[in-house]
């Protein structure tokens, strides 16, 4: 059979390439482009705090289990 998505799992996931992004008219690329940034903004300032709080174990100054306590 030649029907696209015969055969295919339907629970696997797939990204789309960015080049389906470069054909969106301007103010749907620039939306996507914005998305984009604030994930991985999001993501560095999340990967910033878990290092704080790691480094902050390790020296002692910062103690998680009071935090929590609170």
């Amino acid at each position: 059979m030649s029907a696209p998505g015969i055969g295919k799992n339907p629970r696997q996931l797939s990204m789309p390439d960015l080049s389906a992004v470069t054909r969106l008219p301007k103010p749907l690329k620039a939306m996507v482009y914005l998305v984009m940034l604030a994930v991985l903004t999001v993501a560095g300032v999340g990967a910033l705090l878990a290092s704080i709080v790691v480094v902050g174990q390790l020296t002692g100054s910062f103690d998680i289990a009071t935090f929590i306590a609170r």
